[in-house]
């Protein structure tokens, strides 16, 4: 029970980069009202982001090298990046957080377009294990249309 009203009510909380790593904030209320160290859970917050910011800058570092070597891309590539992705906002929910505008902290940290952001978010939400994309799959199947395509991979695994 105690987990569900902590998931209920997940504090919003953002991140600067600064020199190489990055601050986290949380908003006044947020500060005044918590039960716990606030300054403990910031640190903690700022190292959970800085360890998925790195896993994922180095997932799209390796669908950047598919790209610039024009080899197709594995659509379980992309997958395990969304996957990273649902990774960080569990991590952040256990500190009883949640990420102040997700798709402007990860374009701004990864260096990615927000369309295509959007479409590797997608395509993990609908698809919850990495199992059911045959290793053979390419991301340009996927791409256009990619919740159509995820339902279909989960329903054809299932």
């Amino acid at each position: 029970m105690g987990e569900e009203v902590t998931r209920d009510k997940l504090a919003f909380v953002s991140f600067e980069p600064s020199n190489e790593v990055f601050k986290a904030f949380l908003p006044m209320e947020e500060v005044l009202s918590a039960d716990d160290d606030p300054e403990l859970t910031l640190k903690e917050a700022a190292k959970v982001y800085e360890h998925s910011i790195v896993r994922m800058r180095s997932l799209v570092k390796e669908i950047q090298d598919f790209r610039d070597n024009r080899k197709l891309l594995p659509a379980r590539k992309v997958w395990q990046l969304g996957d990273a992705i649902f990774e960080l906002q569990y991590d952040l929910s256990k500190l009883s957080l949640q990420l102040d505008g997700l798709y402007d902290h990860l374009v701004r940290d990864l260096g990615v377009k927000r369309k295509w952001l959007e479409k590797v978010i997608i395509f993990r939400r609908y698809l919850p294990d990495e199992n059911a994309i045959p290793h053979s799959l390419n991301w340009g199947r996927c791409e256009k249309g990619t919740r159509r395509a995820a339902q279909k991979l989960r329903k054809d695994y299932l």
